[in-house]
């Protein structure tokens, strides 16, 4: 699989995320070009955001679907001018079931 390598910063909340630990990612989805391979790295696919954020960032195999995302304070970005946003994307890397969210909001 191939897209951008991008820069992973941020607070690490992630509670062991796929960020966790990480300081690069492959970003893939639609508009990002596919030019590098991930070598040891997690792979994060743009998908559309929902409050004020347009887009975010999740881990490539995740079914949205079915949990929440949680965003556990990391952002992605890169200085290489084919990444196509002005600005830092939110990073959802952790999902949760119903019952797992109610567990640690107590």
């Amino acid at each position: 699989m191939k897209g951008l390598i991008v820069d992973v910063m941020g607070d690490d909340c992630t509670n062991h995320g796929v960020t966790s630990g990480k300081d690069r990612a492959l970003l893939v989805g639609e508009g990002i070009p596919e030019i590098f391979e991930a070598d040891d790295m997690p792979i994060l696919k743009i998908v559309p955001g929902y409050g004020s954020r347009e887009y975010m960032a999740i881990p490539y195999d995740c079914d949205i679907s079915k949990t929440y995302a949680m965003f556990g304070g990391h952002f992605i970005y890169s200085c290489d001018g084919r990444f196509p946003y002005d600005h830092p994307i939110h990073v959802h890397d952790r999902f949760e079931t119903q019952e797992e969210y109610n567990e640690y909001s107590k």
